[in-house]
């Protein structure tokens, strides 16, 4: 990361007491950015119900519904579809890995009234009752089959060209940014990328802010070794005279300020792009803050291992080892982290694109993934301040779409937005709201009923109490159902899609 890229992408707040224009609550405002309006109160998630923090884990590439989240064994028996697409190398490949117990083993019904099970690969999530206690599986479709435009659409619920198009990050970095008391030196939204370059599948659409002002950035992390954050945090080029070389910045951009201001009184004029230099400079002063949060030791490499195949970098584990971390701090405590995973060894086509390779490749990535992430959930009565409590952390498992139920030729399993699933964990879910919202159909493998990304993240936000309709978010349009205004909307996504009822 160059310098300049780190002034671009700072998600990080300016010191109290520094004014800049975007983060201004006008007079007339009677509320912060993202509370919710008076009139749409009873549709918010109840205060003690709603997560104060969220992990999202994002299984970049495509993970595969069937054999995950969404297992109905007796489907494509004889025919090779679903979980029998590839049922003697599943079978072989769930004993030589040494997960224990059944291939798969029921967990809820389905809108439709079908017994979907959990499968082979979430092992470690299965051998943790307490997380599947408070664990709510939401359908999923879209109709973006190319990774290029399915993971912006999953990313931040808008769709490519969008101009609103924003990670969710940028929407919760925003609103804890311009609470009252909230100015900060460190970032409450983070995206933690695993040093993998996926150069056209737009991955990055996470850190995007859209219509929102360049403080609302969620800080992107890359988690590796030879990560550069923190000499770039140390500033280096100006070594021992920060000050003066502050000093001297805050001089120019004061006698810069004083030619906006009408007839050199008064408040300066305002503009995004001033403002957006303006917060770029406060974060660049407040970099040895955000230093203590993110020291040399968050980049150590962790060596792992799974199914037989042994990296020297687990990059897998060392985004769950960061994100517990940042989520659990005593003090600058993050509101949201994103973990975008790639796997321990990633497919040669990126990440959980497994495509011909699908067994060997998701018993591997997708099993190891879920065991890095039960590491850092406590068990119960466990009490681990270094680790989550679902009690206060929502953890969200996102993808940007499945897999084909069947093979197609040399193919494999192909990418298959048709019929997906999100997953819900902890925070407002508890176990009365354990199970799953929607269906997918046997006959072709098509949701049913589904929720879309729009929703999904519309989802998140409310979990958070933030109010997820404005000109920079969504809209009542971007809801299913036929709603006719937000208290609608709202409602229909806590009742209905996450089964909060009133």
């Amino acid at each position: 990361m160059q310098r300049r890229t780190f002034l671009k992408t700072a998600g990080v707040a300016t010191a109290t007491g520094a004014a800049f224009s975007v983060l201004r609550h006008p007079r007339r405002a009677q509320a912060a950015w993202g509370d919710w309006p008076a009139d749409k109160l009873d549709a918010m998630i109840p205060g003690d119900r709603q997560a104060q923090s969220v992990l999202e884990l994002y299984m970049y590439g495509g993970m595969n519904a069937f054999d995950t989240f969404y297992t109905v064994p007796k489907w494509g028996m004889g025919k090779e579809l679903f979980l029998n697409a590839y049922l003697p190398e599943t079978s072989a490949r769930f004993q030589s890995c040494g997960y224990p117990g059944e291939l798969s083993e029921a967990f809820a019904d389905d809108a439709m009234g079908e017994t979907v099970h959990l499968g082979p690969w979430i092992s470690a999530l299965r051998a943790r009752p307490d997380i599947l206690a408070r664990m709510r599986i939401v359908v999923q479709r879209h109709d973006l089959l190319p990774h290029e435009g399915a993971n912006p659409y999953a990313l931040t619920g808008s769709r490519l060209g969008s101009p609103r198009l924003a990670g969710v990050g940028a929407a919760i970095q925003r609103h804890f940014l311009e609470q009252p008391g909230g100015l900060r030196a460190t970032p409450y939204a983070y995206v933690l990328y695993p040093g993998v370059e996926f150069p056209t599948d737009n991955v990055r659409a996470a850190s995007a802010v859209g219509f929102h002002p360049g403080s609302a950035r969620p800080l992107s992390v890359t988690v590796d070794p030879d990560s550069q954050l923190g000499l770039l945090l140390g500033r280096p080029a100006v070594a021992g005279r920060r000050e003066q070389f502050d000093a001297a910045i805050d001089h120019y951009l004061r006698a810069y300020q004083q030619r906006f201001r009408p007839g050199g009184k008064g408040a300066p004029t305002r503009a995004a792009e001033r403002s957006n230099y303006e917060f770029a400079h406060f974060a660049r002063n407040g970099a040895a803050q955000l230093e203590s949060v993110l020291p040399a030791s968050s980049f150590q490499p962790i060596a792992g291992e799974a199914c037989g195949d042994n990296e020297a970098v687990d990059k897998p584990a060392m985004q769950a080892r960061l994100a517990a971390n940042l989520l659990t701090r005593t003090t600058d405590r993050a509101r949201y982290v994103q973990w975008i995973d790639g796997g321990l060894r990633p497919n040669g086509a990126g990440g959980h694109d497994t495509h011909d390779n699908h067994v060997y490749d998701a018993s591997r990535n997708v099993g190891h993934t879920m065991q890095a992430l039960v590491d850092i959930i406590n068990e119960p009565g466990e009490g681990d301040p270094d680790k989550l409590d679902l009690d206060t952390t929502m953890v969200v498992i996102n993808t940007e779409f499945g897999r084909t139920p069947f093979r197609q030729g040399d193919t494999g399993l192909n990418h298959w937005p048709q019929g997906m699933v999100n997953v819900f964990i902890g925070g407002p879910v508890s176990a009365k709201e354990k199970g799953i919202y929607g269906a997918i159909t046997e006959d072709q493998g098509f949701a049913q009923s589904y929720i879309s990304p729009a929703e999904n993240r519309m989802l998140v936000m409310m979990a958070l109490g933030i109010y997820p309709f404005s000109s920079q978010t969504f809209a009542v349009g971007d809801v299913a159902g036929g709603v006719k205004d937000e208290l609608a909307a709202a409602t229909r996504l806590a009742q209905v899609y996450l089964g909060l009822k009133a």
